[in-house]
């Protein structure tokens, strides 16, 4: 994309679909590895001048078929000479496993870094970072830091893993309070992340460099058909993640309606209701309450 406004017709593709975001931060071009690196600093809040350097990515690639699998994780796995082995995951729909699913993986990273016979001295630091777009923790705060701690005096055990969650709802609802920390670095990487409204673009590209670089960087990525085509492609997949989850909450709730309506027929049953007046009451048809009724007699 030129510099500049975008065309009239030009419609964003949105920074926290997961295929959109590798393309952004892991991907294996100086655009990318520019921006991850301003998102790590600011995240870790590296003090100015000190800016993480020479940042290895270890999965910039991805297969075709991985945006239609519904069970794919575009994650950026990434190592850092002097931090460690870092992993960013973005996760769109709760799956109400994120604490579980985020420490496997901090595990499992931490057990791919030693082949068997290799020193444990050479084990790195390992942290997750998940960006999730629901509220998962009951607390205040939108960003959250796990780390081993002694229980009784709350000394940190050796620094070698963290888990990192950021509530992107949890954001929205403390920044449209105000509630913002005005120093908080993080915050304009995850208003970034967080917003759907192409009119607010230009304003995010106007408060920072690295932001209008980022902005820049998206609009390139929105107007590439191939992109936009994958982009839907990936859409599409994590949309039917939500619609399998909301049919089978909904079948749950039918199961315990229809549950709830035969505890209903037995006990009027038990209390010698007649038949009419239990089909009327639970929508159930005559024959229906007359074979629960058997049931009842056999038992």
């Amino acid at each position: 994309m030129t510099k500049g406004k975008p065309p009239s017709h030009f419609r964003w593709l949105l920074p926290k679909n997961d295929f959109v975001f590798k393309l952004l931060f892991g991907s294996k071009n100086k655009h990318s590895k520019e921006l991850l690196t301003h998102f790590l600093n600011d995240f870790f809040q590296v003090p100015e001048g000190q800016s993480l350097s020479n940042i290895y990515l270890q999965n910039p690639h991805f297969k075709k078929q991985h945006l239609s699998d519904k069970a794919s994780i575009l994650d950026i796995k990434a190592q850092i000479p002097g931090t460690g082995v870092i992993n960013i995951e973005m996760q769109l729909e709760n799956q109400y496993n994120m604490d579980k699913r985020s420490l496997f993986y901090c595990a499992k990273m931490i057990a791919e870094q030693l082949d068997e016979g290799d020193n444990y001295k050479q084990l790195r630091k390992t942290t997750t970072i998940n960006l999730l777009n629901f509220n998962y923790f009951n607390h205040p705060n939108y960003h959250s830091t796990y780390h081993l701690t002694e229980k009784k005096t709350g000394i940190h055990y050796p620094d070698i893993l963290q888990l990192h969650f950021i509530e992107m709802k949890r954001f929205k609802k403390l920044q449209n309070e105000g509630n913002i920390n005005k120093n908080d670095r993080l915050a304009k990487w995850i208003e970034f992340l967080v917003n759907e409204e192409d009119s607010q673009w230009a304003i995010l590209a106007s408060k920072d460099p690295i932001m209008k670089k980022a902005v820049e960087r998206l609009g390139i990525i929105s107007q590439n058909p191939e992109n936009r085509r994958d982009y839907e492609i990936r859409q599409k997949a994590l949309k039917d993640i939500t619609t399998m989850k909301e049919g089978a909450r909904e079948e749950g709730r039918e199961e315990g309606r229809e549950q709830g309506k035969v505890e209903v027929a037995i006990k009027l049953l038990c209390k010698g209701i007649g038949i009419d007046v239990i089909s009327e009451t639970t929508g159930f048809t005559k024959d229906e309450i007359l074979k629960l009724q058997k049931n009842l007699n056999k038992e």
